[in-house]
C-alpha cells in the first residue's frame, strides 16, 4: 500500500497530550507538608510570649521587675558558651549550646512554675508535660532537639548536667544582683541547698562558691 493510500482509508485522530497536573510541594496525597519557613513561623508563633513571661520565683518573692524566661535562657546560653570554651575537653560544644538554648522553651506553653512547688506538687508530671509540649513545638524539625530536651530532663550526660547546673547558677547570679538592688525578699534563695545543686560538675561548683563569696554568705550543703 502506498503512503497516499493510507490517507484514503482515514487516519486515527491525534489526541491532545494529557495535561500535567502540578501538585503543590506542600500538598502530597492529601498530607500537609510545611515548608521550612512555615515551620519557623509556626514555632515562633508559640515562642514569642517568652520575653513577657516573668520568672515566677522572683514574682512571688516581690522582685519589682523580674527577668523574663527569655532573658534567663539567654544568660544561661552565655554562661554555657563561656564554660564550653574554658573546658573544651569536658563537653560537646554544639550539643551543650543547643541544650542551653532550648532548655526552657516549653514554658511558652506551660509557664514558669516556681520552686519548690513544682517538685512538691507536680514532680515527674511536669517533666512529662514539658517533653510532650516540646516535641509538639518542634514537630518537623530535626529529631535530635527532642532527644536533647529529654537528656536535659534525665540529667545524665555531661552536657545535660552542665546546663542543669548553670540553670541554677544563673538564678543565683541574678539573685545576687537583685539583692544588691534591694529588690524582693530573697533570703530563701540563699538557704536552699537545691538552689546550689552543681550536678557533680566541678567547674559549676566553683562558680557557686564564687557567687556565695561575693554575697558574703556560706554555701548551703
Amino acid at each position: 500500500m502506498k503512503a497516499s493510500d493510507g490517507n484514503k482509508c482515514g487516519t486515527l485522530p491525534i489526541l491532545p497530550a494529557p495535561k500535567t497536573v502540578s501538585i503543590p510541594p506542600n500538598r502530597i496525597r492529601g498530607v500537609s507538608m510545611e515548608s521550612f519557613e512555615d515551620r519557623v513561623l509556626r514555632l515562633f508563633d508559640t515562642l514569642h510570649p517568652l520575653d513577657r513571661i516573668a520568672r515566677a520565683g522572683y514574682v512571688v518573692r516581690g522582685v519589682a521587675h523580674p527577668e523574663s524566661v527569655a532573658a534567663h535562657s539567654h544568660f544561661v546560653s552565655v554562661l554555657t558558651l563561656l564554660f564550653v570554651e574554658e573546658y573544651p575537653e569536658q563537653f560537646d560544644r554544639d550539643k551543650a549550646l543547643a541544650m542551653a538554648l532550648i532548655h526552657d522553651l516549653a514554658e511558652a506553653k506551660l509557664m514558669d512554675i516556681p520552686m519548690p512547688y513544682a517538685d512538691a506538687y507536680l514532680n515527674e508530671a511536669k517533666d512529662i508535660a514539658e517533653q510532650a509540649i516540646f516535641e509538639d513545638m518542634f514537630r518537623g524539625f530535626p529529631e535530635k532537639f527532642a532527644r536533647y530536651h529529654q537528656e536535659l530532663l534525665d540529667a545524665q550526660t555531661p552536657e545535660a548536667r552542665l546546663i542543669r547546673g548553670l540553670d541554677k547558677a544563673q538564678m543565683m547570679i541574678k539573685t545576687l544582683y537583685y539583692e544588691r538592688e534591694r529588690s524582693g525578699y530573697l533570703e530563701e534563695f540563699w538557704t536552699g541547698p537545691a538552689n546550689f545543686r552543681d550536678y557533680n560538675v566541678e567547674p559549676v561548683s566553683r562558680l557557686f562558691d564564687a557567687i556565695c563569696a561575693q554575697a558574703g554568705r556560706a554555701r548551703p550543703r
